[in-house]
């Protein structure tokens, strides 16, 4: 029998944390520059790493007008918590899954005749009509109907009794590098197709393609609304867009020592022996490795910083420890907290630096720590929640 309390604590000491002020700092940012054009925040990924429901809380609080998921069971999650605002599921569903979309009072993505048509009949029943976006492939390839045949297939789309066009969309492979050619050209598309189908009496209320590149340097493509993820969460998408307001990071990734070792020269630290010591060298051992998604090939080429100083990752990353080297750091030990991503003093380590060090990118850096970090949600200074997804 469990005799003692584990819900809301952190026994394992590493974790996320998730600065609550900062989102909603940056979402205000995002809705101001906007002006009257609509926002869609998107939450997918269990919002991208810092926890889905929290995130959709504070974005909704802040002015977002929707909340985009790329799932039915992400969609589930946000209902199941409360959360009312407008979602736009951008992902694909099966024809026999209709039913569900109604369920969660939800507006979905649309680029196949089939489930259009399932949706109109599952409205039918209720005696509702599904909102739907119908989804333009202008050069993705991922999903959506032809440019070339988008408005014949929008229109009959349109004709379906039970189904309200909500929104048409595409969506840019590339927006946030130097070169905009392509993200021009697919403008173009978006436009003739917009143009065209008014010109035959067809009108959407809500055309959509940028997401946050877009939104930044494409405002050309802002259209009704925008649809942006990462700079809710405090990142630009690149280095190489415009900041015109300023973005606060507000998440960290955090460890305490567990362990510090004495390596005499020529000894090794970690798995393959691959890290000898060519001197007498202090080792700190950290409880986090690969299988919290912090990337193993940040081993010997990556920093933890303490007290705004950079300490070196050494050795071969473990699925559940990472060492770093504290020689001739002196006021450092067991139970001293590191910091593996965000700021600390006057030194950042932000995902995109991880990212270009294992050959990836921000998105993927932030969305892929593991649910075995506790994520820690502190507002004004203050711990307002704790979410440790193995002992709530």
């Amino acid at each position: 029998m469990l005799n003692l309390e584990y819900k809301n604590k952190v026994l394992r000491p590493a974790w996320i944390e998730v600065d609550l002020d900062a989102v909603a700092q940056n979402v205000r940012n995002v809705r101001n520059y906007l002006g009257e054009i609509k926002m869609l925040a998107v939450v997918k990924a269990n919002g991208y790493g810092l926890g889905a429901v929290q995130m959709a809380q504070e974005i909704a609080a802040n002015g977002a007008d929707y909340l985009g998921v790329v799932m039915l069971d992400e969609a589930y999650e946000l209902r199941r918590a409360g959360l009312t605002t407008p979602i736009l599921n951008m992902g694909a569903i099966y024809a026999d899954q209709a039913d569900y979309v109604l369920d969660l009072d939800i507006e979905q993505m649309v680029y196949q005749m089939d489930v259009a048509e399932a949706l109109n009949s599952a409205a039918k029943k209720l005696g509702v009509k599904a909102k739907i976006h119908v989804k333009i492939n202008t050069g993705m390839n991922r999903f959506g109907v032809p440019y070339e045949t988008a408005v014949f297939e929008i229109e009959k789309v349109k004709s379906l009794s039970h189904v309200d066009v909500i929104g048409a969309f595409s969506h840019f492979p590339v927006s946030d590098a130097v070169d905009k050619s392509f993200a021009l050209l697919q403008i173009e598309r978006v436009k003739n197709i917009k143009f065209e189908l008014e010109k035959r009496g067809v009108i959407i209320p809500v055309w959509h393609m940028s997401n946050s590149g877009g939104t930044l340097d494409l405002p050309q493509a802002h259209f009704d609304m925008v649809r942006v993820g990462l700079m809710n969460y405090g990142y630009w998408p690149s280095f190489d867009v415009c900041n015109p307001f300023v973005l606060k990071p507000a998440m960290s990734l955090k460890s305490k020592i567990v362990a510090v070792r004495n390596i005499k020269r020529g000894d090794t630290v970690g798995y393959g022996r691959k890290y000898m010591v060519e001197k007498d060298e202090r080792i700190a051992v950290l409880p986090i490795g690969y299988a919290d998604g912090y990337n193993r090939n940040l081993s010997k080429i990556g920093h933890v910083l303490y007290k705004g100083a950079r300490l070196p990752i050494v050795g071969g990353l473990c699925m559940d420890a990472a060492f770093i080297n504290i020689s001739g750091v002196q006021d450092i030990g067991i139970g001293d907290v590191v910091t593996l991503m965000g700021v600390d003093g006057g030194e950042e380590i932000s995902p995109h630096e991880i990212g270009g060090l294992v050959g990836s990118v921000s998105y993927d850096v932030i969305s892929n720590f593991g649910r075995r970090l506790p994520r820690i949600y502190v507002k004004g200074g203050v711990v307002q929640q704790i979410d440790n997804a193995l002992t709530d």
